[in-house]
């Protein structure tokens, strides 16, 4: 079977996946898309309106699909919990142990819960990834193209982007990052 898996990725019939480590996963820290509306309700939950996608693909799905305009997500406590620590300040693993602490789980438990809550909440377009400058020496250029990964302008650039107008978003200068190329979309199912 490893055989079969090793000739198709060759082939690139198979997408190999990403070479990221579980501590180089636990390094990134997760970042609010910061074109998405959200606050938090009266029982301090978060609810994010996703709209709908603007370009092409926006309006194809518009035709073939009746998808309103905008879409509000009221996330339960513990998802309001972790979209707090999405300040790009946290790391994966400091989300982890915030919430062991919390809710009284296993680390097990909590780190499969959160990989496919801030999973879903990529797929979504509602968050992005800061990736520690240490742990880009470490990646190789195919898994940082394979994981989309790019650098952010270094703080001297950022201040003559600024400048021109063209300012990027408010990560130190110790971060790079993961952008989401497009806005925030509703489920379309």
């Amino acid at each position: 079977m490893r055989l079969w898996s090793s000739l198709l990725s060759k082939l690139k019939l198979r997408r190999t996946p990403p070479e990221i480590t579980r501590r180089q996963a636990m390094q990134v820290r997760p970042l609010r898309n910061p074109t998405l509306e959200w606050k938090h309700n009266e029982e301090g939950n978060v609810v994010a309106t996703l709209t709908r996608r603007a370009g092409l693909k926006g309006k194809v799905i518009t035709f073939f699909l009746a998808v309103p305009e905008a879409r509000s997500i009221v996330l339960d406590e513990v998802g309001s919990f972790v979209w707090d620590m999405c300040d790009g300040q946290h790391s994966v693993e400091q989300i982890v142990e915030a919430l062991r602490q919390k809710y009284k789980l296993t680390r097990r438990e909590v780190e499969i819960s959160l990989n496919e809550y801030l999973r879903m909440l990529g797929k979504r377009g509602m968050i992005a990834v800061a990736v520690p400058r240490e742990l880009m020496t470490e990646l190789s250029e195919g898994t940082k193209r394979t994981l989309g990964i790019q650098e952010l302008a270094s703080a001297e650039e950022a201040d003559s982007d600024a400048a021109g107008g063209n300012a990027h978003d408010p990560v130190d200068n110790t971060t790079g990052a993961v952008e989401s190329p497009d806005p925030p979309a509703p489920d379309d199912s």
